[in-house]
């Protein structure tokens, strides 16, 4: 068939197996080819193809709610329910969402684009229908990586004990997060998964019994497994287990799914995959390098990206201060799989679980251990209480590396990275910085281990820096101070970070005679730096890639308003607003932080004064 003609999952239910397979061929040939000239999630799409054919062919979307965790894995999904022929947009500006999206179908039940949710958003679904009187069906389909999370777990506690409401879990298994999974849990899948004797023979009988006999085997086997062993952590909840189950054998797939739509409790199905399946590299990748794909560029890049300069930094720094690494599931993302090789004494990947890094920093910092924690900006918010509680309360000196600060651009409003500067501003305590290349980038890794003994965060965006990674890294004192990067005296803007060549273009590009200062301290602000300014009488403006209220621009404000001063003040930044996926640029544009953008603000300010 087309695949350019399917409107909805409908014509699912009358092909046969074979067309079934057929069909995921065809889907999967075509992500292999579309996802690398838009970039996009790979290995996670083409391990769930027939998962997603057989899911659709089982039950009723939206009628029955399909959950996906994170959501980055439901391609199949989005191409069953009609959005195939918008794939040359998907994570382009105005175009396909690369995570599941309330606004682009009625098939997208749950959004979120942070690990470990679904489950919580299954007990919503349940709960919700009892109340409206509703019928229908909720499964939710998680990683044997995100299950891991504490939220996970917590929403697998509660339904274990509803014994009124029944949901379907499944559990997809590959053994990989980004990277191989972590812990016991990921441990005690594998002990079951390693039994590939029983998903050959599972497979045979599937093959070749009548769907009654498959029954009564089943029961045969559940029999003969609690006579012989424990039960699994799923089974001691409350829940019906079933597995390992072939995740890319849709007829197997398919029977068991209805197998769990007929059993009255709540069932956990445990599906092997094989990430990157199709893809040689992919299947074979267990770094996570084919995780997701950056959409093809004939551009050369030039420099390194700016986790891998900080992993690279802090490497050097090992020679003036032993450090401690907590990793949350991000070590290829964050670039710190060198470093991971190199110092495994000084590093451990904690699994998708930030709450528990955030809460084992303090511990660690506590008995007076050197601590780097490194998170996306957009992660950061899920450790909210045990950073301002068992961090910023007690003043414990963590240096935190927030990566991905700013817009983000294609992964969308769920990964921005835009809010970590409200956020940490109002913790006491804290301190909060960003550099503006890699030099300052260096210089404060350094200050934060070597002379900062209170909470220490460096931000830093996604993209490239300029750096020769050949060249022995240099530490020298930084002063906690805002620098003066350009002299004028007609207008004052104050920026942090890569942001400031923005306004470097701007002073030229309308050739007025500004001052640009580095506010690389976001908090606290230079005070004697701040009263040099407003003295002057001369406007201010800044510029902020975060969110408005809770920002730097908030306090200067109230420094102002403390000291009297009344110099014309405008700014930049993101004003109560989500922003969505799309190109870098086109997002600037869009919220008018271009260069065209601060020119029109500047000139407005300029006409007010």
């Amino acid at each position: 068939m087309n695949l350019f003609d399917i409107k909805d999952p409908a014509f699912l239910k009358s092909m046969k197996t074979r067309e079934l397979y057929a069909l995921a061929g065809a889907i999967r040939s075509f992500l292999a080819e579309s996802i690398p000239k838009t970039g996009g999630h790979l290995s996670s799409n083409l391990g769930t193809v027939e998962l997603i054919i057989a899911l659709h062919y089982v039950f009723n979307s939206p009628k029955d709610a399909f959950i996906f965790d994170v959501g980055h894995q439901a391609y199949t999904h989005k191409i069953l329910t009609g959005r195939i022929n918008a794939f040359d947009t998907l994570r382009q500006t105005d175009g396909l969402s690369g995570y599941i999206s309330y606004a682009e179908s009625v098939h997208d039940v749950w959004e979120s684009g942070h690990a470990g949710t679904s489950l919580s958003a299954l007990l919503g679904i349940l709960y919700a229908n009892q109340m409206k009187n509703e019928t229908g069906e909720a499964i939710a389909v998680i990683g044997d990586a995100s299950i891991t999370n504490g939220t996970a777990f917590e929403a697998l506690n509660l339904l274990g004990g509803e014994k009124d409401k029944r949901g379907i879990i499944i559990i997809n298994d590959n053994e990989m997060s980004i990277s191989r999974s972590v812990g016991a849990f990921a441990k005690m899948l594998t002990k079951i998964r390693s039994m590939k004797i029983v998903l050959r023979i599972n497979r045979m009988w599937e093959s070749i019994l009548p769907r009654f006999l498959l029954g009564l085997l089943s029961r045969i086997k559940r029999g003969v497994r609690g006579f012989l062993q424990r039960q699994n952590i799923f089974e001691d909840l409350g829940y019906m287990y079933i597995g390992p189950i072939d995740g890319h054998n849709i007829k197997g797939l398919i029977y068991n799914l209805q197998r769990a739509r007929s059993i009255k409790k709540s069932v956990v199905l445990h599906i092997i995959t094989e990430k990157g399946k199709g893809h040689p590299e992919a299947a074979n990748d267990k770094v996570g390098t084919y995780h997701g794909v950056s959409r093809a560029s004939k551009v050369a890049k030039e420099g390194m990206t700016w986790s891998r300069m900080v992993s690279h930094a802090l490497e050097a720094l090992q020679a003036h201060r032993k450090t401690f690494v907590i990793m949350p599931a991000m070590t290829v993302g964050g670039e710190f799989l060198h470093f991971a090789q190199t110092f495994k004494d000084r590093y451990v990947d904690v699994g998708i679980a930030e709450e528990h890094a955030a809460a084992m920093a303090a511990s660690m910092a506590h008995q007076g251990v050197p601590v780097f924690l490194p998170l996306y900006s957009t992660f950061s918010q899920r450790a909210f209480d045990q950073i301002l509680n068992d961090i910023c309360r007690s003043d414990h000196h963590v240096v935190f590396g927030i990566d991905r600060a700013g817009i983000v651009g294609e992964d969308g409003s769920t990964h921005q990275g835009l809010y970590d500067v409200s956020m940490f501003y109002l913790m006491p305590n804290m301190v909060i910085t960003m550099p503006y290349d890699a030099k300052e980038a260096a210089d404060l890794l350094h200050y934060g281990f070597m002379r900062q003994t209170h909470p220490f965060v460096i931000r830093y965006p996604r993209g490239l820096v300029a750096y020769d990674e050949n060249i022995p890294v240099q530490f020298n004192e930084i002063e906690p101070v805002w620098t003066v990067m350009s002299e004028g005296k007609a207008l004052s803007m104050i920026s942090y970070g890569p942001s400031l060549d923005l306004l470097m273009q701007v002073k030229k590009k309308m050739n007025i005679d500004a001052g640009i200062i580095n506010a690389r301290f976001i908090k606290p602000v230079d005070e004697d730096m701040l009263h040099q300014v407003c003295r002057t009488g001369a406007p201010l403006f800044v510029y902020e890639e975060a969110a408005n209220h809770g920002g730097l621009y908030p306090q200067i404000l109230q420094f102002m308003a403390r000291h009297g001063y009344h110099n014309k003040t405008a700014q930049a930044s993101i004003t109560d607003q989500i922003v969505p996926h799309g190109r870098y640029r086109d997002l600037l544009k869009k919220l008018k932080m271009d260069v065209k953008g601060v020119q029109e603000r500047i000139e407005a300010l300029l006409d007010a004064s």
